[in-house]
């Protein structure tokens, strides 16, 4: 070829035009796909978890549907009080009935059976107790202090001895009811003290009524001697600690003497409670209707070192305070019945 010359343009074959790649649309469809891919596993994934949350909780339904097969729903009917005139019934005890009894006040009825049920009352001033003795002795019930309220802070406190004592009788198959001192001034503080009562007595078996101790301190600094009291607030106080010990499923109860009752509360607004009565005479001639008898403060009985309160119980209240508490925590009713003692137990 001579050298400068140009070829021809028309003869020369153009080099293959490069095609451009169109690589976007497949980019988009595998980000499309591993979505839809990704969605649908996580999908399963949430499926799995839920099954197996759904599967639990139907485990856990199964169980305590098993659990609550085995649960009865009682019904407990307890005995009516007796009220006259929508007042306080005064007492209807033959005072002839009253006699000792192997040692014991005891209760006959006028065919000469004992219908009395013999029972102490202890706190921790009662140092000593032999509770294998004391069930051996015929004590069918202790009445415990569970706590109180201190004359001058107002602070509640238990009774040092309460949790070893409820924890004997419970062992030696004696009844427990127990007892709160009260220096309440308001039923703000009657239902705290109730509250803390029923906190302290939840893990025993009470068979016995829970009561409010309200009675004259002979001391003139206790709050209650520093604040006054009216008959009205005093009666709304003993009915607040009452009706919330009832709520719950116990049975309540006031402690208070014959002069107590007489001049400081309005028993009209308290005629729906049994009392327990203080009265440290040979014979019973207490004026208002009562259920225990508090009849003397310097009794002996086997199994306790030194004086003790003795008590009798007109009423068996074990045959059906445990019932009451029962029918609480299973739902089932409480209510008066016509005859003591009934009990209904449904499947």
């Amino acid at each position: 070829m001579d050298e400068g010359r140009r070829p021809n343009q028309n003869t020369v074959t153009p080099p293959p035009r490069r095609r451009k790649r169109r690589n976007g649309g497949l980019i988009f469809l595998i980000i499309l796909t591993s979505f839809v891919f990704g969605l649908m596993a996580g999908m399963v994934i949430v499926h799995i978890k839920s099954s197996k949350e759904i599967a639990a909780v139907q485990d856990e339904l199964a169980t305590v549907i098993e659990e609550q097969s085995h649960i009865n729903v009682t019904n407990v009917y307890v005995p009516k009080r007796k009220i006259t005139e929508g007042k306080l019934s005064l007492s209807s005890y033959n005072p002839e009935n009253f006699r000792i009894d192997n040692g014991f006040m005891a209760y006959f009825n006028d065919e000469g059976e004992k219908i009395s049920h013999l029972g102490c009352d202890l706190s921790y001033h009662n140092k000593y107790v032999n509770w294998d003795e004391l069930a051996a002795s015929g004590c069918e019930f202790v009445m415990l202090r569970a706590g109180y309220r201190g004359y001058s802070e107002g602070g509640l406190a238990k009774d040092e001895k309460f949790d070893q004592f409820a924890s004997e009788a419970q062992r030696v198959g004696i009844k427990i009811g127990v007892y709160f001192f009260t220096q309440a001034l308001t039923v703000e503080e009657a239902e705290e003290e109730a509250k803390y009562v029923l906190d302290l007595i939840e893990d025993y078996n009470i068979s016995y009524p829970v009561a409010i101790d309200t009675e004259y301190i002979d001391d003139e600094s206790a709050r209650t001697n520093t604040t006054e009291i009216s008959d009205e607030l005093r009666s709304d106080i003993c009915r607040a600690f009452c009706e919330k010990i009832k709520e719950k499923g116990y049975y309540p109860m006031i402690y208070a003497s014959e002069n107590w009752m007489r001049r400081y509360l309005e028993l009209e607004s308290l005629r729906e409670y049994d009392f327990w009565a203080p009265q440290y005479l040979d014979e019973n001639d207490f004026l208002f209707d009562f259920t225990i008898w508090q009849y003397t403060d310097k009794g002996s009985i086997p199994g306790i070192k030194g004086d003790v309160d003795l008590d009798i119980s007109m009423v068996d209240y074990a045959s059906f305070v445990p019932q009451m508490r029962e029918a609480y925590l299973s739902g089932g009713e409480i209510a008066e019945g016509e005859h003591e003692d009934e009990v209904v137990t449904t499947e």
